[in-house]
């Protein structure tokens, strides 16, 4: 029988997400903004800054996966990617929201480049903190719980980054719009440096440098592509999860944009933070209790429709006022957000029938897919929304005209329900069961037992 996994260690694997999230929170609200009202980038430059780079950063995915699978170095096969790749993540995320006095075109080049340097590290950080699931956890309850605690303690950090991230960035601001973002940027990119370093240092006995463990060997393009497209349940997850979060970072990109323009006045970003911090991280709460109920497949089913209905009352009521718009939005999140702490352990339910069906445990990289469908999602949402600005008429920093702020709520509500309405129909052809995993992990466990 398994031992259990000690809580400080559940809670240090949560602990390194909360501090990532801080980071990354800043990133997804206020990194389009930064471009187009403080870099002053053209919005018809930016959808193709974001395709390339985010084309670099999702190809940085899987073979980080696929490198993490198949290296050891002195500190452990996981471990050694949370020691380096922090700093590198610290050094150029803060680069990235650095408005540098320099040539236009030059400005484009380094902002670019700061960019996808600073993804691809966040990559290989990120990928070998998912995979130590597969080192930790040996029960499907215990990763389940990893998985959970991993999600609640990224929603927690939303509410330290409403009250309090929020709070220093527009102190910073009112002495320096551009100032403020590298300051804001520089304090979270170092904490979340630290956040890894800490489990780093709690994990080491789990995950040991060992000169007899047998790695799998490298991965070729084809055997990653192979690994996706011959397994059907990682392949309907994850084109389930590329839409869902299209609809969730979407409705995060423009909300800045309904508070600056539509409601004029930018500080109703704290409450809506704040509000949407605390009913996603109850959300993970409720999470649990309607996955007992309804199982895995049927409470991700659940979430997308709740996320469908709300943001089609979002557009009838949402210009009603700031604290309407915040209210629908919360209720909306409370709902949508329950398939949250059950992504993570779906996408190792996908690892272990990866491996039951080849032969070939390719964990770790079948779980760095868990963040393809983020970065994908990032990208597309980044276009769209500022190919829809653009298409719409927006003009960044002057007042806007009401068939401007109308298009503009066609924009932030029917883009995220469209895309869970997608979600919804794409899951329904999920068909991994817990009892299945349960029987194909006991055979597993026989396969890796011969293999030492």
């Amino acid at each position: 029988m398994e031992k259990k996994i000690p809580g400080l260690l559940v809670h240090t694997y949560g602990f390194s997400h909360l501090t990532f999230s801080l980071m990354m929170s800043f990133a997804l609200q206020y990194y389009t903004i930064f471009l187009t009202d403080v870099a002053l980038i053209k919005l018809s430059i930016i959808p193709v800054i974001f395709f390339i780079t985010h084309v670099v950063d999702a190809i940085s995915i899987p073979v980080s996966g696929a490198l993490i699978q198949s290296t050891q170095f002195r500190w452990g096969q996981y471990r050694s990617w949370l020691l380096f790749m922090p700093l590198a993540t610290s050094v150029f995320f803060t680069l990235t929201f650095t408005n540098l006095p320099v040539i236009y075109g030059i400005k484009i080049v380094y902002l670019s480049l700061a960019y996808m340097i600073a993804h691809v590290s966040l990559n290989f950080a990120y990928n070998a903190q998912l995979g130590l699931i597969s080192v930790v956890a040996k029960s499907v309850k215990d990763r389940m719980r990893m998985s959970a605690r991993n999600v609640q303690y990224g929603m927690s950090s939303q509410i330290i980054y409403s009250y309090f991230v929020l709070s220093m960035f527009y102190r910073f601001t009112e002495k320096s719009e551009s100032w403020g973002y590298f300051y804001t940027v520089g304090i979270l990119a170092v904490i979340q440096v630290f956040g890894y370093w800490f489990l780093f240092y709690q994990i080491k006995d789990y995950d040991k440098y060992n000169p007899a463990k047998i790695l799998s060997t490298r991965m070729s393009l084809k055997e990653m592509v192979q690994q996706v497209i011959g397994n059907k349940h990682l392949r309907t997850l994850m084109s389930a999860d590329i839409v869902s979060y299209l609809g969730i970072f979407s409705l995060q990109t423009v909300a800045v944009y309904y508070f600056k323009y539509v409601i004029e006045n930018e500080q109703y970003m704290k409450p809506y933070s704040l509000s949407l911090a605390i009913a996603s991280f109850t959300s993970t709460l409720i999470g649990p209790a309607v996955l007992r109920v309804l199982g895995k497949k049927n409470t991700y089913l659940f979430a997308s429709i709740w996320g469908t209905a709300g943001y089609i009352v979002l557009r009838l009521f949402g210009l009603s006022g700031p604290y309407v718009y915040i209210a629908i939005i919360v209720i909306s999140a409370l709902g949508a957000g329950t398939n949250g702490p059950i992504r993570q352990a779906m996408y190792m339910d996908a690892a272990e029938y990866g491996f039951y069906k080849t032969g070939k445990d390719a964990s770790a990289f079948i779980m760095s897919m868990f963040t393809l469908p983020i970065k994908i999602a990032i990208a597309i949402a980044g276009t769209i929304v500022t190919a829809g600005l653009d298409f719409i008429g927006f003009v960044p920093n002057t007042a806007q005209t009401e068939q401007f702020i109308s298009n503009l709520m066609n924009l932030i509500c029917y883009l995220p329900a469209g895309a869970c309405l997608m979600a919804f129909v794409i899951i329904s052809f999920y068909s991994l069961s817990d009892n299945k995993v349960t029987e194909i992990m006991e055979i597993n466990a026989v396969k890796r037992a011969e293999a030492r």
